[in-house]
């Protein structure tokens, strides 16, 4: 069996082997070598020539009924072959099974040296790994198993040889299932004699598992960070001094440094977290204080900005958020607040159009603001009224029809149950009235004519043949058509007004046909 450090393959003392039955105490007993399964293999086949020279002569001769196996060679062991000093080559041991076959004590042999490669393998990865460090006594035994197994296969005691290699693998095997636990092991009590403050026990920790995992970063890195633990602590100790004195940037500082000098320390890290945490919380209440007082002083531009700054340093913290909402109402208040001064403004003027559009600014930014609900409705209804009394003003003639003079006195009924609908609405509603009045009164008017025509008023009635005749009309546009047979009849369009001029009117045919 082969070992890296622990026992090297040499050349095996024969006559030691048939004194020696056990391990000596430091287990380095000579292992299992090529030379030796050489001449086990030589003196095999010479002891197999041996037989078929003496026996085919007569298995040849009696081929229907092969003598018994020979009992003489069986009790007379192979001549010994001899070499050269100072090794002797001991006689080959006698098998442990009697009538075992060729091909059965080849094929355990094989399988003894397949399991003392396995053995040898493990063994040599296990060394690589350092398990005499943290497993040096149960390697040992597994180690003494396989030399035990080796003695074994010397003997060609194979069957012997194999269940102790299988004990030996089966230990070793063992001991591979712990390289990670205690690999796991030694990184954490390194970790934890970092936190300590205890260099040594961390170096020896992290070599430790290092010798386990040469390529472990845990470990590479813990050594380095070992070499500069006691100045870490020092910075760490500095900045929790002058945290508690409460000179936070001070603190800050020094936590940076230690930060720099280990960056995988969780202690400088949460120090460090800790003091970024309370120049923060001051930094917030800072900013938090200035909005307020922006916000008193209707500074709201100054006061938004610092709930904002405040916002993304502590974009979890509610208050900022607070504080941006009593902006916004301070800022949406006031608005309101000139709006309304607005609005007042245009119902004094009687202005109502411009009314109605400062109190739906008012509701766009307060949707439930009943003052400019209410508003609106007067405004709108005070801008209406306005507009048809103009619109009847700006179009006496319509007064004359019937149904225009019924609209106007609803109009004017609707008016006179209104509380204070306003100066202009008044004004225009009572010279609408008195239009209403010269238009409901009748004008004498002189009619003319030649006592040789048909006159006809449309819509009045007819008047017949006269040569001057008094009627009275109520103001408004009227059609006056005179006809005689023979002459072109004739066509008036009379309008009738307070203020016309001229009332006498001639109607007469004179162009012949």
């Amino acid at each position: 069996m082969h070992k890296n450090d622990s026992t090297p393959i040499k050349a095996i003392d024969f006559k030691s082997l048939q004194e020696k039955t056990g391990i000596d105490s430091e287990f380095e007993q000579t292992l299992v070598t090529k030379k030796l399964i050489v001449w086990l293999v030589f003196l095999f086949i010479f002891a197999s020539g041996i037989g078929v020279f003496l026996f085919l002569p007569n298995y040849v001769a009696e081929k229907q009924a092969p003598p018994p196996i020979s009992t003489e060679i069986q009790s007379q062991p192979p001549q010994p072959v001899k070499i050269p000093e100072p090794v002797k080559i001991p006689e080959p041991a006698v098998q442990e099974t009697p009538n075992i076959s060729a091909e059965e004590l080849n094929a355990l042999k094989l399988q003894a040296e397949n399991l003392l490669l396995q053995v040898i393998k493990k063994q040599e990865a296990l060394e690589s790994q350092g398990v005499k460090k943290w497993a040096n006594d149960e390697f040992l035994q597994a180690v003494s198993l396989g030399a035990t197994g080796d003695e074994h296969f010397r003997k060609q005691h194979f069957n012997e040889a194999i269940n102790a290699y299988e004990q030996a693998i089966d230990a070793l095997q063992h001991l591979e299932e712990l390289i990670a636990p205690t690999l796991a092991k030694h990184l954490q009590q390194g970790e934890l004699a970092l936190t300590q403050g205890e260099s040594d026990a961390a170096v020896y920790n992290f070599e430790l598992a290092k010798e386990i995992d040469a390529h472990n970063i845990q470990a590479q890195n813990g050594l380095k960070r070992a070499e500069t633990i006691e100045e870490l602590f020092t910075l760490l100790e500095k900045g929790g001094n002058l945290e508690a004195a409460n000179r936070l940037a001070d603190a800050k500082q020094s936590y940076q440094q230690a930060i720099s000098l280990d960056p995988l320390s969780s202690e400088a890290k949460a120090a460090m977290n800790r003091v970024i945490a309370r120049l923060k919380k001051i930094e917030l209440s800072r900013l938090l204080a200035r909005g307020y007082s922006s916000l008193e002083a209707r500074q709201y531009g100054d006061a938004r900005s610092a709930f904002i700054s405040a916002q993304k340093l502590a974009p979890s913290s509610k208050k900022p958020k607070q504080g941006l909402i009593k902006v916004e109402q301070a800022v949406r208040n006031e608005k309101i607040s000139s709006l309304t001064v607005e609005a007042n403004h245009f119902e004094s003027n009687e202005e109502w159009a411009y009314a109605v559009q400062s109190y739906q600014q008012i509701l766009a930014l307060s949707p439930n603001a009943t003052f400019a609900i209410d508003g609106i409705t007067r405004s709108q209804q005070r801008a209406s009224l306005l507009s048809r009394l103009d619109n009847y003003l700006d179009n006496k003639e319509r007064l004359t029809s019937s149904a225009v003079s019924t609209e106007v006195r609803d109009l004017l009924q609707e008016i006179a149950q209104l509380e204070n609908p306003g100066t202009k609405i008044d004004q225009r509603a009572n010279a609408l009235e008195k239009l209403l009045q010269l238009t409901n009164q009748p004008i004498s008017i002189n009619l003319q004519s030649d006592n040789q025509t048909e006159v006809v008023i449309y819509k009045v009635g007819k008047f017949g043949r006269f040569e001057n005749q008094k009627i009275e009309l109520k103001p408004g546009k009227y059609t006056i058509v005179g006809s005689r047979p023979g002459y072109r009849d004739v066509r008036k369009i009379l309008t009738i007004s307070a203020n016309m001029t001229t009332k006498n009117i001639m109607v007469r045919c004179e162009e012949p046909i």
